[in-house]
């Protein structure tokens, strides 16, 4: 792992523990209350969008690390802050129960959505932004069904270094490097995008989480 990744995970611990009971006034928090409404069963009401919320004056004044997750299948937008780390997995909530896992800001597993991604091992994937691809990178996603029994995917990807790209972070300009993960399962092919800064920090991907869910694409507002 890159000096930046774990500079990364320690400022991420320090604000994990800055969090405690404060956490639920945090304003990119709030901002995800309303918005994580349309993936519960039966709602109705026209749900809010993190998108038309918010902006970097409210970015600013989170006192903890943030994501914009958009569900591309459905266009609807959230936030999310961390909650626990453990041995490098960070888990990001949602205005609710709804959570994120992620290992060196890629996803791993996802709790509460429904059909959920139960882990996912990446360790190939993450030495691949490194080496600036590989050929054969063995991806095992575990799915949760419905019936609840985990349905093990293993998945020989492709991960191509495909060129550069300055992303634009509500104001902020962050040079990156864009990779293409290239995935084949039983389930149908899917291709997974990384924007990938200098010191190996994921700013942006956009990841399959399971045929059901679909694409979420995840952003990070914060660092």
């Amino acid at each position: 792992m890159k000096f930046g990744r774990i500079a990364g995970a320690f400022t991420l611990l320090l604000a994990l523990a800055a969090c405690g009971n404060q956490a639920d006034k945090n304003p990119l928090l709030l901002v995800s209350k309303a918005a994580v409404q349309t993936f519960k069963p039966g709602a109705r009401a026209e749900p809010s969008d993190a998108r038309d919320i918010l902006t970097p004056a409210l970015i600013e004044r989170s006192d903890t690390s943030a994501l914009l997750v958009v569900s591309l299948d459905q266009d609807q937008g959230f936030t999310v802050i961390p909650q626990t780390a453990n041995r490098g997995t960070v888990q990001w909530r949602a205005g609710d129960y709804r959570g994120i896992l992620r290992r060196d800001g890629i996803v791993v597993g996802t709790r509460g959505f429904g059909h959920d991604l139960y882990t996912a091992d990446v360790d190939a994937l993450d030495a691949a932004f490194e080496s600036n691809g590989a050929t054969d990178a063995l991806r095992v996603n575990r799915y949760l069904t419905a019936e609840g029994i985990i349905e093990v995917r293993e998945m020989i990807c492709t991960v191509r270094l495909v060129g550069q790209e300055p992303l634009n972070i509500y104001g902020k300009i962050k040079q990156t490097r864009v990779f293409e993960e290239d995935c084949r399962d039983g389930g149908g092919d899917f291709v997974n995008r990384y924007w990938v800064e200098r010191d190996g920090r994921v700013r942006k991907s956009n990841e399959r989480i399971s045929p059901e869910i679909g694409t979420f694409e995840i952003t990070r507002l914060t660092e």
